[in-house]
């Protein structure tokens, strides 16, 4: 799993070192992301550092669930990369997003299990802009996911499972507000 991350960046790196160009708008900021995803239930914050340079943008981010039950508690990361086909700098920007997400699910109820969800979801949004360098932006992604599920629980329904056993798909909806510097 780890080579396909490492490949999948290495095929960014043309997106972020254009040829000389004297007009590159580039620079850093930060964004809070929420995620609603269809698999888990609770709603995750995510505040995440943006690097962007002409039409690309990127953020990586650690989350967490705000709204916590007691029983459950996440912990993710996640790696956005937007292309804006239109640019960057007008009021209303469209743009296409890949999202690449890692959820640690832990729940300590009647049989404690731990599950480590990894989801990659493709999907388009747009960001409006209320001032120079403010953002608000949705998008809705769709994707599949994987899991590995570890437990304790002697019962054949609890055991065990390894990542990729089991594949299904999902449905991703989030809400950022963020600045660029």
């Amino acid at each position: 799993m780890k080579q396909y991350i490492i490949i999948t960046l290495f095929g960014l790196i043309p997106f972020i070192n254009f040829s000389q160009s004297k007009d590159a708008t580039n620079g850093f900021g930060f964004v809070v992301n929420s995620s609603f995803n269809a698999e888990l239930y609770p709603v995750r914050i995510v505040p995440s550092v943006i690097y962007f340079k002409r039409n690309n943008q990127f953020e990586l981010g650690v989350g967490f669930n705000p709204l916590s039950r007691q029983t459950q508690k996440l912990l993710s990361s996640e790696f956005n990369y937007k292309y804006f086909p239109n640019g960057i700098g007008k009021k209303l920007n469209m743009f296409f997003i890949a999202r690449l997400s890692y959820v640690r699910s832990t729940r300590n109820n009647f049989y404690p299990t731990t599950y480590n969800y990894l989801f990659i979801n493709g999907g388009y949004g747009f960001e409006i802009k209320p001032s120079k360098n403010m953002f608000i932006g949705t998008n809705v992604t769709l994707g599949g996911y994987t899991f590995n599920k570890r437990s304790e629980t002697p019962y054949t329904a609890f055991k065990s499972q390894n990542l990729f056993k089991e594949v299904g798909l999902n449905l991703a909806f989030q809400f950022n507000v963020g600045y660029w510097f």
